[in-house]
Order: C-alpha cells, then sequence, then structure tokens
C-alpha cells in the first residue's frame, strides 16, 4: 500500500513532511518493519497558484500488506494525524489517499506526470480514485487529493536525498542555525551535497525563514555523506529528523517546447533568438524578448541577483536556450529564468566616422546615407568604417544563484552525476534510520 499526502500546510506555518514524519512514526510503532524504504517528497508544478511554498506532496510505501486489520489501523491513524496537526486556513485542504501498488494504472501515471507541468482539477484526481476503489479523505475543498495522488504514482529516474531535521511544530519566531556549519558542509561535501550555502550572495539556504517547524534541511547524492554532514551544523536542539527521497534538484518539472506549444503556469526549455535587448524595469527585473517565428518575453527578476549581469550583456541575434517557469504578467506570458544556454553569440559592430586620406581630420556626416565630408579639406567618402565590437560574455550554461533557486532545478553541478531511481532504492535499510532524538 502506498499512503499520498499534501497540503497541509499554510502560509503561518506546519509542513507536508513534517506531518508525513508523523505519520511515518506512528506506523512503525506498530511495527517497525513496515515501512523499508525512506518517504518520498516530490515536488509538483512550481507555478501552481495555490502552493504555499515548495508544492510539495509525500508518500509513504508500506511493505506489508497481508493483515487488513493492521492496514485499517494506519488509515486511520494516519487521517487523525492529519486532522489533527494540518494547519488551517483560506488557502490549506489537506488530503490523504490509499493505494494498492497494482492499482496505478498508466492514467493515473500519466497524471502525476502532469501534476508537474499543468494545472489539473479535483474533479479529475477524485474521478481516478474512484476508478480504481482507493480509500482517500481530505478536509476543505479536495484540493489537496490531486497532489495526494500524484506523488503516489510518479516515476523517478534521476533522483536526490533530503535529511530534514525538524523544531517542534510548536516552536515559532527566529530559528537557531548556524552558518559556519552550512559554509563547512559547502566547502568540504559539494557536489555530493549542493545547496548549503551561497557564497556569492554570503547566505545559508539549508534554514527557512518562515515559522514551518523545518530547523534545516541537508540535499545531496548518498545518504552516510548527509549523516555525516550534519554533524557539522550547530543549531537549536532538534525535535525529529526524517530522511526522504526527492525529485529535488533533477529539472523534472522541464519540458522542451516551442515558443507556440508555451502555456500559462508551464516549465519549459525554449530555443529562440534574442528579438529584443535586456531592458531593466522598476525593482531591478531585467526582460527581453527571444522569438522562433512567434515571440515570448524572459525575465530575470530582482531576485536572481547577479545572475541578470548576465543577462543584460545579452544582444539582439544571440541564439539561446531559456528555461524556466511561465506565468501570465502584465506583459503577456513571461518565462520567469532559472538557466539560459548562450548558443551563439552575434556579431555586434560599432560605426566609425573615416579618417580623411588628404588630412588626417576625422570627417563629419552630411546626412542620413550620403555619405561624410571632411570640414577642412572638403574631400567626400561615402564608405562607412565599422569596427567589431568585443562581447564580455560566453557561450555556454548559465544558471540563477543558489539562493534564487527552485527545489527542482537542477544545479549546474549536478549535470552528469544522475542517479538512477530504480538502481539505488533498497540500497539505504531504513528500518534502522531512527528519526525520534532521545530524551525528547
Amino acid at each position: 500500500m502506498i499512503i499520498g499526502l499534501d497540503d497541509t500546510d499554510s502560509v503561518d506555518g506546519m509542513c507536508t513532511t513534517y506531518i508525513g514524519t508523523l505519520i511515518v512514526e506512528a506506523i512503525r510503532d506498530l511495527d517497525r518493519n513496515l515501512i523499508r524504504e525512506p518517504p518520498k517528497l516530490l515536488r509538483l508544478n512550481p507555478n501552481n497558484p495555490y502552493k504555499t511554498r515548495g508544492n510539495g506532496a509525500v508518500s509513504i510505501r508500506i511493505t506489508d500488506n497481508s493483515n487488513p486489520e493492521i492496514l485499517e489501523k494506519i488509515k486511520s491513524i494516519s487521517f487523525d494525524i492529519i486532522a489533527n496537526y494540518s494547519e488551517s486556513g483560506d488557502n490549506t485542504n489537506p488530503a490523504i489517499v490509499f493505494l494498492e501498488d497494482n492499482s496505478i494504472t498508466p492514467e493515473i501515471q500519466l497524471f502525476a506526470k502532469r501534476a508537474l507541468h499543468e494545472m489539473l482539477s479535483i474533479d479529475e484526481a477524485i474521478s481516478l480514485l474512484n476508478k480504481i476503489g482507493a480509500d482517500y479523505n481530505f478536509i476543505g475543498n479536495g484540493r489537496g487529493l490531486i497532489g495526494a495522488l500524484a506523488s503516489c504514482a510518479l516515476e523517478l529516474e534521476d533522483f536526490t536525498y533530503e535529511l530534514i531535521v525538524y523544531r517542534s511544530h510548536y516552536k515559532r519566531g527566529i530559528k537557531f542555525v548556524t552558518e559556519e556549519g552550512a559554509i563547512d558542509i559547502e566547502k568540504k561535501y559539494s557536489p555530493r551535497i549542493f545547496s548549503s550555502y551561497d557564497f556569492e550572495n554570503q547566505r545559508m539556504v539549508i534554514s527557512p525563514h518562515s515559522d514551518c517547524p523545518i530547523l534545516y534541511g541537508l540535499r545531496g547524492e548518498a545518504v552516510d555523506i548527509l549523516l555525516e554532514a550534519s554533524k557539522l551544523i550547530q543549531s537549536e536542539k532538534p525535535f525529529k529528523k526524517n530522511l526522504f527521497i526527492t525529485n529535488q534538484g533533477t529539472d523534472m518539472h522541464l519540458e522542451k517546447k516551442s515558443i507556440e506549444e508555451v502555456m500559462p503556469y508551464s516549465s519549459v526549455i525554449v530555443r529562440g533568438v534574442v528579438s529584443k535587448n535586456p531592458y531593466t524595469v522598476s525593482g531591478g527585473h531585467v526582460f527581453f524578448e527571444i522569438s522562433d517565428s512567434k515571440k515570448i518575453l524572459c525575465a530575470a527578476y530582482e531576485p536572481t541577483k547577479g545572475f541578470r549581469n548576465i543577462i543584460r550583456k545579452l544582444s539582439k541575434g544571440d541564439e539561446i536556450v531559456a528555461y524556466g517557469g511561465v506565468l501570465e504578467t502584465e506583459h503577456g506570458l513571461t518565462i520567469n529564468l532559472e538557466k539560459i544556454e548562450i548558443l551563439k553569440l552575434a556579431e555586434l559592430y560599432k560605426t566609425e566616422k573615416p579618417i580623411c586620406p588628404v588630412c588626417n581630420n576625422q570627417m563629419k556626416s552630411i546626412g542620413k546615407e550620403k555619405g561624410y565630408r571632411c570640414k577642412k579639406c572638403h574631400t567626400k567618402n561615402r564608405e562607412i568604417s565599422t569596427t567589431p565590437i568585443s562581447r564580455d560574455i560566453n557561450t555556454g550554461l548559465y544558471e540563477v544563484p543558489m539562493c534564487a533557486k527552485r527545489h527542482l532545478s537542477k544545479p549546474l553541478l549536478r549535470y552528469g552525476r544522475e542517479k538512477k531511481f530504480e538502481e539505488e532504492r533498497f540500497k539505504f535499510d531504513y528500518t534502522m534510520f531512527d528519526i525520534k532524538f532521545e530524551g525528547i
């Protein structure tokens, strides 16, 4: 059986991974061997306007389905945890689903994949659940069923791990996590552990600023180094911890599209030619336009910091590939850039006034397309002198800084380091992993 849950948090606090951890803990109190692999933290469409923060859903796989009484108890306990610990709010609609492994149809797998790229309906999720006779429950309007169902069926190829350490959900306010540990981890373990400290902007990125119960999270490629690196972190006393298999840092949300195929709320990889030079608007956001026969705006918003300086160096005629999420803005459809690949730089020239061949003075223009004339000796010249402009930018792939990176965005340092999920998933013995802290 697979348990899926989503939408248990609000802008004021809580976290779906924390609720998932409480459920895992309760199930393992029944029988430690019921869960043999880490739960999954699956990031879905990052452009979803209903998301609270990272649009993460959680799924938990139960390995022993033989005892109906135990399974019913698990369902009851799990929903009680959802009901008792989820946040309340206008945009919070907690949901939980229970699926048998063999009930996941190709139609549901496609639904899960679409949840990365599209806006899906509650009615479609309910219809699919009813079609396979799945048990489910929800609070509110049922929107959480979309992510809960998708989290059970989403198939991973590349994947990463995240070790998440929590404070008590009752505790609010400033979190105490020292930057020194994050700095040491970034220096010692990168790229095996990624997105810990942004040296360019001098910012720690392992600890969220919201009032969610996450104290800090370490993302990486192997369990042993995450556990080892966590010893470098100095923080307030942790309450719980858990390990998740995730699609973070994989670019799983991006799809190759032509500009004509681009839709709002999708995440795309689009190839085009710069058709309008970059310009900066109020707030420090930088826009430019690309074309492949159709046109679309691209934006590097202020939080991308120094990445905007790369964008400002683009020019009409440059061939690029834009990576990012698509939103409908006051300017029309706009790609919010996560990465950009510069394939070919246009050759730029500046026009220079010619030098008089007779008296060596710089000649003056005598009108548009009429040429030049020397003011001193009146010699005329219709030839225009041009000089190549050196481009202060190179072809290649550029990404936004770590502090502006989305959970799903693959860091450049992970390129070529993909991990095959089906080859790795059972290499860690989760039954030996302790999600509790002694004395708490």
